[in-house]
């Protein structure tokens, strides 16, 4: 029950991290979001793989790709097994990471 209370703090972080994504879909119900990534500059599906894999490896959060969920071009984010102050850390680093591999502007508010 402890942990349950945590999850809509935990969702908010996630779901704010991915504001830079195209779309976002779940949360509500569900112990995970996932998000769209916004297509390549010729205007292809974006590689989810490659773009967890840079995630792992150079920003230190790992997400799952969408293409594994027969989402591609999407990634899933699970932030159920994470205490709060965790996921504001790990949420800190999907926002960093995105920004970072996919070349995005960050909002003038950051």
């Amino acid at each position: 029950r402890q942990q349950y209370a945590t999850l809509d703090t935990s969702r908010q972080a996630i779901l704010d991290a991915m504001q830079c994504l195209p779309r976002t879909m779940g949360g509500d119900g569900a112990m995970y979001v996932m998000g769209q990534l916004p297509c390549t500059a010729s205007g292809e599906v974006r590689n989810d793989v490659e773009v967890c894999r840079q995630l792992v490896e150079s920003h230190g959060v790992a997400v799952i790709p969408g293409t594994f969920c027969g989402f591609p071009g999407w990634i899933r984010v699970c932030y159920a097994n994470l205490q709060p102050h965790i996921c504001d850390i790990a949420a800190q680093r999907l926002k960093q990471g995105l920004l970072a591999i996919l070349d995005l502007p960050k909002k003038e508010e950051e």
